[in-house]
């Protein structure tokens, strides 16, 4: 593995200097300087050398965990090396001596029960059952490690095989851990007889038991200390305390060992701290399980077991040599004073204690907003008599007010009786080195962290990752969160369980018009990366009557990307900040407007939805500008992250820059049959739940896609126009290119997609670009139906109906004006055999007519001197005249 993780840190780090034993001055991910140093041979961490400034670190697992997660598939079991993949992933992913675990393991195969999903594991042997760890994409079942079906350790410990019941009977110390590596790492970094007891929960009563008998056999009359060193955490702390009071109780002499005194400010375990220890360069003594180290951990435990506050602020004052600090005991806050009397010969201190806060906090991380320029800070709080903790958004004025303070807190139960300087105090000592989270106002594609952030999972070059126990994203050199509590997205993902079957049903159901849909909603979760190489993505509009099926397919799309029950959103029934803020919610994802060409609203106050509004999100620009809250003059104009699809009866009306923009398909009955209704009940009946993690499938395939994408997509652009008679307007040919191109990469995220659907898709892809070129410079189809049953009438009538008020145009001047009487209209276009427009729908769209302009609907003296109500127009040009 190291030629692949020493490429991956150069290309990360980008080091410029390789001495052969060291890799120097990489571009630090904090603080932006070339100060990031590692070894150059087995390296484990990373380091910024700005030890007095910056002092970030981290290991080369968490930095390059891809390379951590497939040990069976690098390392393959032969014949003659049956545990190649276990031996691997101790020796390189937890960086153990394999000389003092031999025979001790064994590796084996785990299948899940529920999904099927199968994993080679390390297993251990621990009493009368087993322990296993999964080493093979553990993130893909509900838990990294288990014991035996039905099986439980009852009590036994697990002893690495060096370590004898002898040599333990004798020891001084017998360090208790929760897991097995920790076990092995503390007497291979620190030899220290150490044992797991496979739980903080466990108590090792066999193992104890076993101890007593050695301990008879060798007339040993004292007994060893046990240390309880569990891991860092709340579980830990609690277990280490009842552990040690018990083991008093059974005569043990006992205490308890921690990294960090009560297990804050830190997630490392014994394992992680022998990972720095094979990498340290300093003094053996200080380094992370070096003798002097040891001893802090030890005095760290016994801070966090004391049995009364007076006695660990005793500890504290002597340790730390302070004269006033806090502290916190029983899940409570308090403030230890220190007074000295008598004389300089004679003193006596005095400790004076105060119960400042009737819970505990502490700071878990920063959120800072640079683009709003602001700082809020995620604290947890703790409560006495084992409540369950809260984990709450505090303001930096209410972290930096002590009344501000307390209002905050007293909305979830606590009460903070401090004083301000205390709190300064305690507020400086914790945000020494808190991570900083970057809150991402919206659901999808970050560019600046190249990873989607789909509500509870995240997307990362090619890598699912989870939130952590705090509630964001770590992704090694940067963190981030959604800003929002709200989840629009709902998924379940599998990579093992992802299923094509739905491909067939979609293509029965609707035909070369799913897949165009399809298409579009794949190419919308590039939406970013396309308009970044391409400049602008065009908006798809699906039209059809009432029943058609629209509705069926969105909302079976949607599921593809974890939201049920979902078509869009009406623009006519919001303001514009709700508008504005619908669309800038989300980054690589479609937005839908649906029904937003009616007026039928309008009596009832809202605003009529103006499609021209659309032209900006062509191009990604902001649809909605405002000021900063600040002392200047700065602005906001966020850009549009994601891609547009109408969805309304009839074609929408607007100016011909943003018509030419659309892709239209309508979805008519045409090719309905029996089947088709089958698999459009069976889309609306399909559950979300086995196909919502096929966003993540497309996502996690971002690099082959997107280069298929752009090759087809230049081969369309320059074809298109040759191979469609009559299509030469370049951005309909543009928009329609990007579509071809997604439909052509289908068959590289779904292997179901056939060749012969493609071809006829993209044949449809190609009638769709003309349409749309000759539609969008003129009328509205249902307009201009309008204007060639109204020219087909006037040429039946007779010269003599023009002065008698018989012709549709009721006008006196006929050279100048049109003026038609509607229900005259239709009743003559019945009379004369042919089906008049939706009067309707005609209503609607008269008004912005192009071919000739709507004048006013009015009352018009006909030549016959018959007052008629009319829709007047002016007559075109002579040259221009169809009329």
């Amino acid at each position: 593995m190291q030629d692949d993780i020493i490429r991956d840190l150069k290309s990360q780090f980008g080091f410029r200097k390789d001495t052969g034993e060291w890799l120097r001055e990489g571009k630090c991910p904090k603080c932006g300087k070339h100060e990031a140093f590692c070894a150059a041979v087995e390296p484990k961490i990373v380091r910024c050398g700005r030890q007095g400034n910056c002092r970030w670190e981290d290991s080369v697992r968490n930095l390059l965990p891809e390379l951590f997660e497939e040990w069976s598939t690098r390392h393959p079991v032969t014949h003659d090396d049956p545990t190649a993949a276990a031996d691997a992933y101790l020796r390189d992913g937890r960086g153990l001596d394999l000389q003092h675990l031999r025979g001790s393991y064994t590796q084996e195969t785990y299948r899940d029960a529920k999904t099927g999903n199968t994993s080679a594991t390390v297993r251990f042997k621990v009493g009368d059952t087993y322990w296993e760890r999964i080493i093979d994409k553990p993130g893909r079942f509900s838990g990294k490690a288990h014991f035996a079906y039905g099986g439980k350790p009852g009590g036994h410990c697990w002893i690495p095989p060096k370590i004898t019941l002898e040599q333990l009977a004798l020891a001084e110390d017998i360090w208790i851990t929760e897991g097995i590596f920790n076990a092995a790492a503390l007497y291979q970094g620190a030899d220290i007889l150490a044992v797991s007891g496979m739980s903080c929960m466990f108590w090792p009563e066999h193992f104890l038991s076993q101890l007593r008998g050695e301990l008879q056999r060798l007339k040993r009359a004292t007994r060893p200390r046990l240390v309880f060193a569990y891991d860092p955490g709340a579980a830990g702390v609690v277990w280490s305390r009842r552990f040690v009071k018990r083991a008093k109780k059974e005569g043990w002499t006992a205490t308890a060992a921690q990294v960090r005194p009560d297990g804050e400010g830190t997630t490392k375990d014994w394992n992680d701290l022998l990972l720095e220890h094979l990498d340290w360069r300093g003094d053996k003594d200080r380094a992370p399980l070096g003798p002097e180290t040891i001893q802090r951990y030890l005095w760290n435990g016994a801070v966090t077991v004391a049995d009364s506050a007076r006695a660990k602020a005793k500890m504290l004052h002597e340790g730390l040599k302070f004269s006033s600090f806090d502290f916190r005991f029983d899940d409570r806050l308090w403030w230890c004073k220190v007074n000295y009397e008598g004389d300089d010969g004679d003193q006596k201190r005095n400790l004076q204690l105060e119960e400042i806060c009737n819970c505990a906090f502490r700071l878990l991380y920063r959120e800072r907003d640079e683009i709003a320029d602001d700082t809020n800070y995620f604290l947890q709080i703790d409560f006495p008599d084992d409540d369950t903790p809260v984990k709450a958004r505090f303001s930096s004025s209410a972290c930096a007010n002590s009344g501000e303070f307390k209002k905050r807190l007293m909305a979830f139960a606590g009460t903070w009786m401090g004083s301000g300087e205390q709190l300064d105090r305690i507020i400086r000592n914790q945000t020494r080195a808190l991570k900083v989270v970057e809150p991402i106002p919206f659901t999808g594609y970050s560019a600046t962290h190249s990873a989607w952030l789909l509500g509870d999972m995240a997307v990362r070059k090619g890598r699912v990752v989870k939130l952590n126990s705090e509630n964001y994203f770590d992704f090694g050199k940067q963190a981030v969160k959604l800003r929002s509590a709200e989840r629009i997205l709902d998924i379940e993902y599998d990579a093992d369980k992802i299923t094509y079957d739905w491909v067939e049903v979609l293509w029965t159901a609707f035909g070369p018009k799913g897949l165009i849909a399809l298409a579009f909603f794949t190419m919308s979760f590039f939406a970013v990366q396309i308009r970044e190489k391409q400049k602008s993505l065009g908006f798809l509009e699906i039209t059809g009557l009432p029943g058609s099926g629209k509705s069926t397919l969105v909302e079976f799309l949607w599921k593809l990307a974890g939201r049920a029950g979902y078509e869009g959103f009406d623009p006519n029934k919001g303001t514009t900040a709700f508008l504005a803020r619908s669309l800038m919610k989300v980054a690589n994802l479609p937005v839908g407007l649906i029904e937003g060409g009616r007026d039928d609203d309008k009596a009832k106050g809202y605003k009529q939805f103006d499609y021209n509004e659309l032209l900006v999100l062509y191009n990604g620009r902001s649809p909605r500008g405002t000021g900063q809250k600040s002392g200047g003059f700065e602005t906001s104009e966020p850009p549009f992250l994601g891609s547009i699809y109408l969805m309304q009866n009839e074609r929408i009306d607007a100016i011909p820059a943003v018509l030419e923009r659309l892709m239209s398909m309508d979805i008519d009955k045409s090719r309905w049959s029996p089947a088709t209704k089958t698999a459009a009940v069976q889309l609306e009946n399909w559950p979300i739940e086995s196909v919502s993690g096929t966003i993540v499938h497309v996502i996690c395939n971002e690099a082959k896609y997107l280069k298929f994408y752009f090759d087809r997509f230049a081969h369309h652009d320059a074809e298109m126009g040759k191979r469609v008679e009559g299509l030469s307007n370049t951005r309909p040919i543009k928009c329609h290119s990007q579509l071809a191109a997604g439909v052509e990469a289908l068959v590289h995220l779904f292997p179901t997609v056939r060749a012969d659907w493609i071809a006829e898709t993209l044949q449809l892809v190609d009638a769709m670009a003309l349409d749309r070129q000759n539609s969008c410079g003129g009328d509205h189809p249902t307009v201009s139906d309008f204007w060639d049953k109204v020219q087909y009438l006037l040429e039946r009538e007779k010269p003599e109906d023009h002065g008698e008020g018989k012709s549709v145009n009721q006008h006196r001047e006929r050279d100048s004006y049109i003026a038609v009487n509607l229900v005259d209209f239709e009743a003559r276009c019945r009379n004369a055999g042919i089906a008049p427009p939706n009067m309707d729908q005609l209503k609607k769209l008269l008004r912005n007519s192009k071919s000739r302009k709507w004048i006013a609907t009015k009352n018009v003296n006909n030549p016959a001197g018959r007052v008629m109500s009319c829709w007047m127009f002016e007559q075109p040009k002579k040259a221009e005249r169809i009329i």
